[in-house]
């Protein structure tokens, strides 16, 4: 509480001296509703738009969530796979036939989809992951993890589908 005059009365706090008006940085760039600079943004905000805590908890998604959210998924994935490899090389020693039989599965249309699924899980998460280094290294670069995000989608393409293609192509010989 700020006591500004002297009666002891209570002043009351102007927009232009809220936190995020005050500290700008590439990182709260685009989240405050007030433009930098202006007292008058919060005072002539339409009275339809939402207050502020209220927007602050609101879903924003955007590229970042995405690139958050796919990370997460591929990892969860690259995780149960580690899981499932161990398993299985444990099955050579234990139970040959076993092993034999999931390399089967493993060989079957199912298992090919699942072994690209596993592909494009390895490549997201690599490049997700270069991508993230290279904001870390070069903070000013955060300015563009739209770009860099759209970037490794090109690259994920261009890498894997013919990745895909290789993977997949027993299926289409009819070859199992």
């Amino acid at each position: 509480m700020r006591t500004g005059s002297p009666d002891g009365a209570r002043e009351p706090i102007s927009p232009c001296r809220h936190a995020f008006a005050a500290a700008r940085s590439p990182y709260n760039a685009g989240v405050h509703p007030d433009q930098p600079g202006t007292c008058e943004s919060a005072a002539t905000r339409p009275a339809t738009e939402a207050s502020l805590p209220v927007r602050y908890l609101q879903y924003r998604g955007g590229e970042g969530m995405l690139a958050w959210a796919f990370h997460r998924i591929s990892g969860v994935a690259i995780w149960a796979f580690v899981l499932l490899h161990v398993l299985d090389i444990w099955l050579v020693g234990a139970n040959p036939s076993l092993y034999d039989d999931v390399l089967k599965l493993y060989a079957s249309p199912a298992g090919r989809v699942g072994e690209t699924l596993l592909g494009a899980a390895l490549l997201y998460h690599a490049l997700n992951g270069l991508r993230i280094i290279v904001m870390d290294f070069w903070p000013a670069m955060t300015v563009f993890h739209k770009q860099l995000w759209y970037g490794i989608w090109v690259v994920f393409v261009v890498v894997g589908l013919p990745g895909a293609y290789i993977i997949l192509r027993p299926i289409w010989a009819g070859v199992s």
